[in-house]
């Protein structure tokens, strides 16, 4: 018998502790004999706000395909860096063997994946964590793509005198920082051209149209706009447009297919080119399964390649995706 209310309450305690813990261990059990599962993926992205995250999360669900033992299960942050920390708690509350995660915010969330990694595999895509205390990290090199879009800008521009704006995504970020750097390094050494504007827009189409023509109106004498995503390079475009001043080159980065994506908008001669950056969500899921295997030579880090499209070779590369689409159904 419980003989007074201090060990009542321990009694209280431990029993709603073997509920929940049992509530846990079914959960995890039901979803692992659902369909003969074998493996649980976590799947923690940052935002479906843009289209280069949507891209990710949709090559993440198209490979997956190919494996018959896993569930994929998804989180959305919302731009929300505390909802990430709770997405990522209940995900491995939930039981998932293994953590997917593109983060919004690198030193925020590098504890929790710190301590994530500590009882289960974790791999990061687009933006590290500090440190290593993770699985494997993929991503663009982002310092990379500004050097190729420096050599670009120095190649539109020439001899003569130029001046470019820079359109930035989110202030600060480490792909911002990285892409600038290296954009910038490139411009150094050429003293006709000046980086004249630099402009935030946080990844978006319409803050990006919005800045732009504001930006535009002070000074039209720009000849080159760099903007960081293609998603900013179509805003950046229907504000040069609508002030009239179709002279200026546009450069995106990302080259998604799709509707107004960066290789339509070359195509259509919109932009003057774009460079890929690939998301890496279905190198995620293929190096997933090898951790989960249990297979050897795992590498810490991959930095993704990225290719400079423009209208001499966006044809080429449409058709090549449309192959691949092809393939995958087959």
């Amino acid at each position: 018998m419980i003989k007074n209310i201090k060990d009542k309450s321990i009694y209280i305690f431990v029993l709603l502790l073997i509920i929940t813990t049992s509530i846990i261990i079914i959960k995890e059990v039901t979803i692992k004999k659902s369909e003969g599962v074998e493996f649980v993926i976590g799947m923690s992205q940052a935002n479906l706000t843009e289209p280069w995250r949507i891209s990710m999360n949709n090559e993440i669900i198209e490979e997956a395909k190919k494996y018959k033992n896993i569930k994929i299960v998804y989180k959305d942050a919302g731009g929300d860096t505390d909802k990430q920390k709770k997405d990522i708690n209940e995900l491995v509350s939930d039981g998932v063997d293994l953590l997917i995660v593109s983060i919004n915010d690198s030193k925020k969330l590098t504890p929790i994946v710190r301590q994530v990694y500590k009882s289960m595999p974790v791999i990061v895509l687009d933006r590290a964590v500090e440190g290593y205390d993770y699985s494997l990290y993929i991503g663009p090199d982002n310092e990379k793509i500004g050097i190729q879009v420096g050599n670009f800008v120095v190649n539109l521009i020439g001899k003569s005198e130029g001046k470019v704006m820079e359109v930035q995504g989110v202030l600060d970020s480490s792909p911002v920082i990285a892409r600038s750097n290296g954009f910038r390094e490139v411009l150094k050494k050429h003293n006709n051209i000046v980086v004249s504007k630099t402009i935030v827009s946080n990844w978006q189409r319409d803050e990006a149209e919005d800045k732009v023509t504001e930006a535009l109106k002070e000074d039209k004498n720009i000849n080159v706009i760099f903007a960081h995503n293609d998603y900013m390079a179509l805003g950046a475009y229907k504000a040069a447009f609508k002030l009239g001043l179709n002279n200026i080159k546009i450069i995106g980065v990302d080259g998604l297919t799709g509707e107004n994506s960066g290789l339509d908008l070359v195509s259509k001669g919109m932009i003057k080119g774009t460079f890929t950056c690939k998301t890496g969500g279905a190198e995620a899921v293929d190096y997933a399964m090898d951790i989960l295997n249990k297979k050897g030579d795992i590498p810490k880090k991959i930095l993704l390649k990225s290719d400079k499209i423009t209208i001499a070779n966006v044809d080429e590369y449409l058709n090549n995706k449309s192959k691949k689409l092809v393939n995958n159904k087959n």
